[in-house]
């Protein structure tokens, strides 16, 4: 897979029914792009660049990641930002030919 750094707002419509309240459809750059899957996610708590112990709880990352297949094969990569309630495209992750 490559991998594209994008690190753009986005807007997120989001699935309530589920756990984890995963995206139903992403709006880029006035796209939108309904998810066809989810194919991953998982939780960062990490201290980002800081060094652990040098700040305090509330300066730790609270981010909810997601990974979204779209129709065209891509692969989405995408987080929630608790702190901040702010969704971003991370970055987009393309199969190479074999894949």
């Amino acid at each position: 897979m490559r991998a594209e750094f994008v690190g753009e707002s986005i807007e997120v419509a989001l699935d309530e029914s589920k756990p984890g309240r995963p995206p139903l459809a992403i709006t880029w750059r006035g796209e939108e792009f309904p998810v066809a899957r989810v194919e991953a996610f998982w939780y960062d708590t990490s201290w980002g660049t800081m060094r652990p112990g040098a700040g305090r709880w509330w300066q730790r990352r609270h981010r909810t990641y997601f990974q979204v297949s779209v129709a065209d094969g891509r692969i989405f990569e995408v987080y929630h930002d608790r702190g901040l309630n702010e969704w971003t495209l991370y970055r987009i992750l393309r199969p190479e030919p074999g894949d």
